[in-house]
């Protein structure tokens, strides 16, 4: 087990990670065979090359831009003739011939290394972190079983959202506790305010000290607004974990970034927390409400979980070693400091992290890439470095809590046998990497939510049928008045987008590829 999931990193799981990545790299290199010493000096022939090409395309303007301020001075259009003009065209002869080396040297770097790169795969990544935590284990998909187990066993209830889709999943299991890394899109409806813009003009007569009239036109810009319905899209990365302790707890926390904060902001942060913490608890009291705040005010305001529905449960997940341990995570300036929103319901914890937010939830092949075996080497390191350290600290929160830790009681109800192979969850993720034109409505100018539900499932083959939503733009016009300065009403134009609800249904069949 994993007591102080902080200091454990620091103190083991980061260099343990690391030989275990250097030991995985080096495996790959003896089994692809490629001549190391072969290649970088290939890459350094390469690269010397390019530098000098450099110092010839300098040469080549240079000369040029002369030969261009010689024929403007007229005088000196023999010169031009008989020295510049030769020197030019063989420099350009002397940089095409280098460009053509330089493109022979690179594809011969590429064939020299591409025994290596075709070696990587979706889970090299997977596998060093199994190795760094056995306890630890990646599934090769989202399947149905540990779906519909989530769901009857773990109160895992997210798919019927008909506001988000998933993109990428990647499951597994902790000490056979399920969790899911889940990236997904999200839907939400709001308001735009669009404007618009129309131009006045009118003349106004007045007399001079002497009484003469004189004619002055005016000009104004009016301006007008409409506020509008729009829908907004966002992605979001979070860790599903599912666990028994506390079933029936529920709260949230969010992310604060105390880390940012000095010793001093954050002790008077806590001060005028336990002012709160006390009003509260004689509140409860009063009213013979169940919350009772924790002689630990630290981790009481810093964790914030202050909308817990069980205290008793709340407790017992919140041993003194657990909230040492989290309070550790957040005052932390190592790891991501309070970067993490934690959000319990019942037997599902969703850990939403800002580190997290944008990464891919699987390291892909492409990300090691390269024509230089050391570059290559270099990626391999210190892409899954990052790659473990975001996923390690995302598991950090959970792991603050021994009890999460434990193996589950197997008193747990039995899975019912389903034809069904896939997860609706990883038959939306597969639909979303299909060309938009298979699935989505054909007038559709937005993002769509895809969603999917089980038709039928024959021979280790499922049939679904994936639902889109998104929405058609048309282009209108309000006319908007507006008092101008000519004492009149004046209808402004305002261009505005109305968004039309869309839908399209398609089936598709998904299948292992051995099947396909």
């Amino acid at each position: 087990m994993i007591y102080n999931p902080l200091e454990e990193f620091d103190s083991k799981f980061k260099n343990l990670h690391l030989d275990n990545t250097q030991k995985y790299f080096k495996e790959l290199v003896q089994k692809s065979g490629v001549n190391i010493e072969e290649n970088r000096k290939t890459v350094k022939e390469h690269a010397e090359l390019k530098e000098n090409l450099s110092k010839i395309r300098k040469k080549y303007n240079l000369w040029r831009f002369l030969r261009v301020l010689m024929i403007i001075t007229l005088i000196l259009i023999p010169l031009v003739i008989i020295k510049i003009t030769p020197k030019i065209r063989a420099l350009r002869k002397e940089i095409e011939e280098a460009d053509k080396k330089i493109e022979e040297l690179f594809a011969l770097a590429q064939r020299q290394m591409a025994p290596l790169n075709s070696l990587f795969t979706d889970c090299d990544a997977l596998k060093i972190i199994e190795a760094t935590i056995p306890m630890l284990s990646f599934a090769p998909c989202f399947s149905a079983e540990q779906e519909m187990n989530m769901i009857i066993n773990y109160d895992f209830n997210d798919h019927n959202n008909g506001e988000q889709s998933t993109v990428d999943v990647l499951a597994g299991h902790y000490n056979e506790n399920p969790f899911l890394f889940e990236n997904k899109l999200i839907h939400r409806m709001g308001t735009e305010v669009y404007h618009g813009y129309k131009e006045i003009e009118w003349e106004e007569t007045y007399y001079d000290s002497d009484g003469e009239e004189h004619t002055e036109i005016h000009t104004e810009t009016l301006h007008a607004t409409v506020t509008k319905p729009k829908p907004f899209y966002n992605t979001q990365v979070q860790l599903n974990y599912c666990a028994q302790g506390g079933p029936d707890l529920s709260f949230t926390r969010d992310a604060t970034h105390l880390e940012r904060k000095s010793k001093k902001e954050i002790d008077r942060y806590v001060k005028k927390g336990e002012k709160k913490l006390k009003k509260m608890t004689d509140k409860a009291i009063k009213q013979n409400k169940d919350f009772m705040s924790m002689s630990n005010s630290d981790f009481e305001v810093l964790f914030d979980a202050l909308d817990r529905t069980n205290e008793v449960q709340f407790r017992t997940l919140f041993t003194p070693l657990a909230q040492t341990n989290m309070v550790d995570l957040i005052r932390s300036q190592s790891g991501y400091g309070d970067d993490f929103n934690f959000i319990k319901q019942k037997r599902t914890n969703r850990i939403i992290s800002q580190h997290s937010q944008g990464r891919a939830i699987t390291l892909l092949p492409p990300a090691y890439f390269s024509h230089s075996f050391d570059i290559i080497e270099e990626n391999f390191v210190n892409k899954n470095a990052d790659y473990f350290k975001a996923v390690y600290f995302d598991f950090a929160p959970i792991w603050a809590i021994p009890i999460y830790q434990e193996r589950p009681v197997h008193s747990l109800q039995p899975i019912p046998e389903y034809s069904q192979k896939y997860s609706y969850k990883e038959c939306e993720c597969l639909s979303n990497k299909v060309s938009e034109e298979y699935v989505v409505h054909p007038r559709t100018k937005t993002h769509a939510i895809l969603k999917s539900s089980f038709v039928a499932s024959q021979n280790d083959i499922d049939e679904i049928s994936i639902s889109a939503y998104s929405y058609d733009i048309i282009p209108r016009v309000d006319f908007i008045p507006v008092h101008g300065g000519d004492g009149r009403w004046h209808n402004v134009p305002v261009p505005w987008d109305d968004y039309i609800p869309l839908e399209a249904t398609n089936n598709f069949f998904i299948a292992t590829a051995d099947l396909a």
